[in-house]
């Protein structure tokens, strides 16, 4: 069952959903294209510190990237670790 009800989360929550390892896919919508690529940690710590993290709908969750923050260009989601 889908919802709308944003649930926001601290950094510290947001970057405890992130997979181990110097990099973390993510992906943002360009309209009619998907657009994924690794970031380094650092980036994607910056974006949950500065972007308002909150989890992610069902759609980008069931690709695992349970995780979206906002940064200049909009929502970016982020790789999260599997089995929860």
């Amino acid at each position: 069952m889908e919802t709308d009800e944003r649930v926001y989360l601290t950094y510290e929550q947001a970057a405890a959903m992130l997979p181990d390892g110097d990099t973390v896919h993510a992906f943002r919508n360009t309209g009619p294209v998907l657009l994924g690529a690794d970031w380094d940690r650092a980036s994607v710590l910056e974006v949950l510190r500065t972007g308002r993290p909150e989890l992610a709908g069902e759609q980008a969750t069931g690709m695992d990237h349970g995780l979206v923050a906002w940064d200049e260009h909009g929502p970016v989601f982020f790789e999260t670790r599997k089995g929860g």
